[in-house]
């Protein structure tokens, strides 16, 4: 997609926001605006050198917390989002080696922070303050969660060797990850949105 055409499509995308917010038509404006937001924000990370740095980032992080942790691993100079880690395959064989780890936008917290822009973004009711100051915690805690998806990963790989590649990813990850994205978003969205609630019925009760 050209920046062209994005531009098209986000003023398109901002006059039908603006439509429906003028009109108070609040659910098509929530769920347009939300979701745009979410494209808008990915695209211009994709776009931009953002996504590398995210992905760089994550990467040496992990390369970090493995070297601490005690499993070998390495960074490779001219691709600093591929990961070299060392794997023992103690519990499963003598399965000794070196392992390749590259990551990508999946693992990089450019998906997660789009999604969290937009929810949160549009959420109605909240101060301008209050969005950036969730729209920051989110990304820096997709972040983290990311990180400790790798080192899941990484450790798995290392510790059940090379055959281990699918489940570690696929499953064992995932399962991690999705874990902590739903006590994420539970506390940055889910228990906010309660706590208004359970205020404003109790203001009702006692007026």
């Amino acid at each position: 997609m050209t920046w062209a055409l994005a531009a098209t499509l986000i003023l398109a995308w901002a006059l039908a926001v603006f439509f429906f917010r003028a009109n108070r038509v609040w659910l098509p404006y929530y769920l347009l605006g939300s979701v745009g937001l979410a494209f808008i924000v990915i695209f211009v990370g994709r776009a931009t050198p953002v996504q590398g740095f995210m992905e760089t980032g994550v990467s040496l992080a992990t390369f970090g917390v493995a070297n601490a942790i005690g499993i070998p691993a390495r960074i490779f100079e001219n691709d600093a989002n591929s990961l070299m880690i060392f794997v023992i395959g103690q519990l499963v064989g003598n399965d000794q080696g070196w392992t390749m780890v590259r990551i990508t936008i999946e693992c990089s917290s450019l998906l997660e922070t789009g999604v969290i822009s937009g929810m949160v973004g549009f959420y109605p009711g909240w101060t301008i303050r209050r969005r950036i100051g969730l729209v920051l915690l989110g990304t820096a805690a997709t972040y983290l969660a990311n990180i400790v998806r790798m080192t899941v990963i990484i450790g798995t790989l290392h510790l059940f060797g090379k055959d281990s590649l699918f489940v570690a990813h696929t499953i064992v990850g995932r399962a991690v990850f999705f874990i902590l994205i739903i006590a994420i978003f539970w506390y940055i969205i889910t228990l906010p949105t309660m706590r208004s609630v359970f205020s404003k019925l109790q203001r009702d009760l006692a007026t």
